[in-house]
């Protein structure tokens, strides 16, 4: 016939303590010792039940990833960092100490307008690309909305100035 309840549970109960005992042999009364080399898995406990979850599946050896490719990227002060593609050239420009000046952050006002090998990028929204090496030159390129806002902020600044009456001490 079909095995008793009790049974059962001292069938769980060994194959719990095998899991837990690490090879030591547990007897329960009246029954023989384990094997000391027969230990429960986890599929024998739990079947397939866990055959679905992600978080179980195979995984690399801990700790070893190979590193990501890399690219150069040289600025106009003189120094080069590795950057990943994809990698915001914002925070490379940073990491190689390039000051860039940032207004809106979204590229929209063009304050932050850089040469990258040449063409104008909008350093607050642009990736580092794959490929390489790259040149990136700081400073207001020729024509950049960042020049013609600085020039049309200064001419205003002037005419107000020249609008004031001069006190005592300016």
């Amino acid at each position: 016939g079909p095995p008793s309840p009790t049974r059962k549970m001292e069938k769980v109960a060994l194959a719990l303590l095998a899991l837990m005992g690490a090879g030591t042999a547990h007897v329960l009364p009246g029954r023989p010792a384990p094997a000391a080399a027969a230990r429960a898995s986890p599929t024998m406990l739990f079947g397939k039940a866990f055959a679905n979850d992600k978080n179980l599946s195979p995984q690399g050896p801990a700790g070893k990833r190979e590193r990501p490719k890399t690219v150069e990227v040289s600025f106009s002060n003189g120094r080069s960092v590795q950057a990943i593609p994809g990698q915001k050239l914002s925070d490379v420009a940073r990491a190689a100490g390039s000051r860039i000046q940032y207004d809106c952050k979204n590229g929209e006002c063009g304050t932050c307008t850089v040469k990258l090998n040449g063409r104008n990028v909008r350093t607050c929204v642009t990736k580092v690309p794959a490929g390489g090496p790259f040149k990136v030159q700081v400073g207001d390129p020729a024509g950049s909305a960042a020049a013609a806002k600085t020039k049309d902020l200064a001419s205003q600044l002037q005419a107000e100035n020249a609008k004031k009456k001069r006190g005592l001490f300016g």
